[in-house]
């Protein structure tokens, strides 16, 4: 039997003893990401900020696919896409929850950005209607091909994902780098403790840019956080350039949403030594508020982000696992 659908579906054989529902069946959601397109029959995501030298726009850290299904066996296909340019710095940890609860781990095969098909098995004990949510990796671009399940079961709609979104800025620090994985990282733990959901728009290696306001403010979130200047301080980008770049991405987030809440810190702590030091840096997000003067703005301090970076950090700039369950706690305190 030959599965052909239009926009959806793998076009491969399948066996007549199963059910197979395509990637773009109504059953099947997509949550905490941008809406995919489907490409030759599997749902692709590309974030809205075009990374051309590094390819990160096609990662979607802690995209969710979610569904129903009273099987005891579910098959999930993916294709890991190969899209992302970037190889030294990668994480292709996928994580699947059914009923809430960690399940197992996928990844990629090596080597780095193959394409490759798979089949990913999520093995039950005994029959029975469960709520699945396979979680996308942090740093590798991964497609949604549909789901299978023996016959008589089947697969029915999970109820909507509820919450306010919030959306993430930021760079590799908010992106996930360099957590376990992406459950680890504290975006994710930030929304799990505050019930929120979560479109994480951090980007490797990035600076702050004017015209990603818009973008940010275009995807309707309930709140934003933005944590950005690192890879200014690390450039030695002049603090008058970074400090226009953030005021300015800022004031186009306002002129079209002026009362969502925006919530901005300095960057974290820093371990190299530059001529410019950390503490110019640091200090620009609070010159901003105070310069903006935007009921909007909400400050965080970054020494609650970042309270030990003996035993917090994975290097001299990104946080450990417990760097980041410390940072969502310190976002925790003051978001509302």
């Amino acid at each position: 039997m030959l599965i052909v659908v239009v926009g959806g579906g793998l076009g491969e054989p399948l066996p007549a003893t199963t059910n197979f529902y395509p990637a773009n069946d109504p059953l099947l959601a997509y949550t905490d990401c941008i809406t995919p397109s489907f490409v030759g029959g599997y749902a692709r995501f590309r974030r809205p900020i075009s990374d051309p030298s590094q390819g990160y726009d096609y990662a979607m850290p802690g995209a969710r696919l979610r569904f129903r299904s009273n099987a005891a066996t579910v098959n999930v296909y993916v294709r890991y896409n190969g899209l992302i340019i970037r190889t030294d710095a990668r994480n292709t940890i996928g994580s699947v929850l059914v009923d809430g609860v960690l399940k197992q781990t996928f990844q990629s095969p090596p080597p780095i950005n193959t394409v490759a098909l798979a089949s990913l098995p999520i093995v039950n004990v005994g029959s029975a209607d469960r709520l699945y949510e396979v979680i996308l990796p942090y740093a590798d671009g991964v497609e949604f091909g549909g789901v299978e399940v023996d016959k008589p079961y089947v697969v029915t709609a999970a109820a909507a994902r509820t919450g306010r979104l919030m959306v993430c800025y930021g760079d590799s620090i908010t992106q996930g780098f360099y957590a376990t994985d992406t459950l680890k990282g504290w975006p994710y733990l930030l929304a799990a403790a505050e019930g929120l959901r979560c479109i994480n728009m951090g980007y490797g290696g990035w600076q702050a840019q004017p015209s990603d306001g818009t973008v940010i403010a275009n995807l309707s979130p309930d709140l934003i956080t933005i944590l950005i200047g690192t890879n200014e301080y690390l450039n030695q980008i002049p603090v008058a350039t970074y400090q226009a770049n953030l005021s300015a991405l800022i004031t186009n987030i306002h002129n079209i949403n002026s009362t969502v809440p925006i919530y901005i810190s300095g960057i974290i702590y820093n371990g190299n030594s530059l001529t410019i030091p950390w503490s110019s840096y640091n200090a620009v997000a609070g010159n901003v508020i105070a310069a903006l003067g935007y009921s909007q703005l909400v400050g965080v301090g970054s020494g609650t982000l970042i309270t030990n970076p003996g035993t917090q950090m994975q290097d001299v700039t990104h946080p450990n696992d417990a760097g980041n369950v410390q940072m969502a706690a310190g976002w925790g305190a003051v978001v509302t």
